[in-house]
């Protein structure tokens, strides 16, 4: 019984020999086998979405494997379910072995439905022969002509796939093709089953066949992605003349995998004339805009994520984070991403700069002065690092602009205001005078509360006041700044400024000079700024912005932001007394001097480390 037993025509066939593309969709079948599993609505959904891509010429260019019914009830009502409810969209396929029964099987998961298929998988070298039938692979694509006349007598177009095909002798696989054809086989697919093919092999085997083979054979690439050639391999069989190219979304197969259907797609449709010359490969192009969306539905059926580095439906696509792809984004990507419905997008990363931090701001609707770009845009990469994570969400940035502008109005309407630190210090608490400061500690009024002195124009001024050498001033200036040290500084007699008197005890000022970058719009211009540790009296300091607003009343802001990471390890500032001549003193322990063996050994280190301080 020959091609007639079927009395309509086979789109696929008609598709392949008139010279356009037709896509083997292996997702919800030899996906299985990449330990995934889609239910029977998703390969309904699935079908039909990759059909649409087509128009109404879904059916013609696309074959939807759609299952292996012989696998169990559940799989068989699956595929069933597919080639009744998704046939006007795709081709739908049944996919079974060379027996009788199985062919049987699987012609009964898709009858009635037009356009059906089965796909009849048959070893074709000798090793894959004695694995699955335990005879000869001639023996086995022999037999193969009477199961493909079993199912056309059914009603149903039949396929044959060459399993290991790469290893078998390329006269046998021509001469089985055209038997097969003859026979009534719709399409031969060669399968690279142990994905073991290089690229000039693969080429050459399709190049060989196609010679071998008549007129009227149509052959279909399936090819695996085990040394990552899958589609380098299927695009080398599309060079050699392959028009029926099978694939699977994500690239989910046994293994590694195979060919990703969003890449092969996009490539064919988009690049053409350079992988195929000027020539037709469709009846109705394909909607490349909707690649993405189905990726993502696919992502989340089977688990499989979406990386950045996902070619084609990646996270990456589209997006810019440094500052020369933003000026010129043309310059560095291989296609616009609007051919795919993707809208570039500037996100925030360590790796950003000023302008790209101006765009993001922009998008969201912010607009930063000079002072907050700068401080956001340190905020950005300490926050990135923190995390260890590269890109931070708008919203946090956000946030984080408003707490700024927040905290800074705060301070300079006079109320207490929680700052971070940087890693190992915890955080503190700051006002433009000393009582606020101890009225949200819980402490006495007039207990004396550290000098904030964070800017280098006000250090100038300060330093005039205390009795120190000019070396020696320098020296503070580095412990303050790069240690983050607190220091008792000894003051000229009769020469306490009234900004000082505050932070003064037995002729010694306390100050501190540290400055988190991303506060700077907080601190300059604010003066003078007392600062203390963030704790109430008897409780350890805060060290995250969680534990702050858990300790303080509401009335006292909290900047939410957390200066490096971890939260745990943190403790106030070491302080330390300094005279002239460098001269140093350890008047309390924190986090500068815990890792080493005591106070005297920690000012031994520091008198080391900043010695070139002249």
């Amino acid at each position: 019984m020959g091609r007639g037993a079927v009395d309509k025509p086979d789109l696929v066939r008609e598709s392949a020999l008139g010279g356009r593309l037709v896509l083997w969709e292996e997702s919800a079948r030899d996906g299985a086998q990449g330990k995934t599993l889609m239910s029977a609505d998703f390969r309904v959904r699935l079908a039909r979405e990759q059909g649409r891509m087509f128009g109404g010429d879904g059916p013609r260019h696309v074959v939807f494997a759609a299952g292996f019914p012989a696998v169990c009830q559940e799989e068989f009502d699956a595929t069933r379910r597919v080639a009744l409810e998704a046939a006007g969209s795709v081709s739908p396929a049944a996919v079974c072995r060379a027996t009788t029964a199985d062919v049987q099987q699987a012609c009964e998961a898709v009858r009635g439905a037009s356009n059906a298929r089965v796909m009849i998988v048959v070893p074709a070298s000798d090793e894959m022969a004695d694995a699955m039938v335990h005879q000869p692979a001639q023996v086995a694509l022999a037999d193969a002509v009477s199961l493909v006349r079993q199912a056309r007598a059914l009603g149903v177009f039949a396929d044959v796939c060459f399993a290991d095909a790469p290893r078998a002798d390329v006269d046998v696989l021509a001469a089985a093709a055209t038997a097969l054809t003859a026979a009534g086989a719709g399409v031969i697919v060669v399968a690279d089953t142990t994905g073991d093919l290089l690229v000039q092999r693969c080429g050459e085997l399709f190049r060989q066949l196609t010679e071998r083979v008549g007129a009227d054979v149509v052959l279909a690439s399936h090819l695996h992605n085990d040394l990552g050639l899958g589609l380098a391999n299927t695009l080398a069989a599309v060079g050699a003349g392959v028009r029926v190219v099978s694939s699977s979304w994500l690239g989910v197969a046994e293994r590694s995998g195979m060919v990703a259907t969003e890449q092969l797609l996009f490539l064919l449709a988009h690049r053409t004339a350079e992988l195929v010359g000027e020539t037709d490969l469709w009846h109705t192009a394909p909607d490349l805009a909707l690649i993405p969306a189905i990726a993502r539905q696919v992502s989340a059926e089977i688990g499989l994520p979406l990386t950045v580095t996902t070619p084609i439906v990646g996270t990456g696509v589209g997006t810019i984070s440094t500052g020369t792809p933003f000026v010129r984004p043309k310059a560095f990507q291989p296609y616009d991403p609007a051919v795919l419905g993707i809208e570039p997008t500037v996100v925030l990363t360590h790796l950003a700069s000023a302008r790209v931090l101006r765009a993001v701001a922009e998008r969201v609707g912010v607009t930063l002065d000079r002072a907050e770009t700068t401080a956001a845009l340190a905020w950005v990469k300490a926050e990135a690092f923190s995390r260890n994570e590269a890109v931070i969400p708008d919203e946090d940035f956000v946030r984080f602009v408003s707490g700024l502008r927040t905290a800074a109005g705060a301070v300079r309407a006079g109320d207490p205001v929680v700052l971070p630190n940087p890693f190992p210090l915890t955080s503190v608490i700051a006002a433009t005078t000393a009582e606020v400061v101890n009225k949200a500690k819980g402490r006495p009024a007039d207990q004396p509360v550290a000098l904030w002195v964070a800017e280098d124009e006000r250090w100038a001024e300060f330093a005039e006041a205390v009795d120190l050498d000019e070396t020696t001033r320098r020296f503070a200036r580095e412990l303050l700044v790069r240690e983050r040290l607190t220091l008792l500084l000894p003051l000229l007699p009769g020469r306490v400024p009234d900004w000082a008197r505050q932070s003064t005890r037995d002729g010694h000022v306390l100050v501190f000079g540290a400055c988190w970058a991303p506060l700077r719009p907080v601190l300059d211009g604010v003066w003078p700024l007392h600062v203390s540790s963030a704790n109430l009296t008897g409780s350890r300091p805060a060290a995250s912005p969680a534990e702050a607003r858990a300790m303080f009343a509401p009335e006292v802001h909290v900047l939410d932001a957390l200066a490096g990471a971890p939260v745990m390890g943190r403790a106030a500032t070491t302080t330390l007394r300094v005279g002239r001549d460098r001269a140093l003193a350890h008047a309390r322990d924190g986090a500068q001097d815990r890792g080493h063996e005591s106070p005297d050994a920690y000012i031994t280190y520091l008198r080391a480390t900043y010695s070139d301080v002249r």
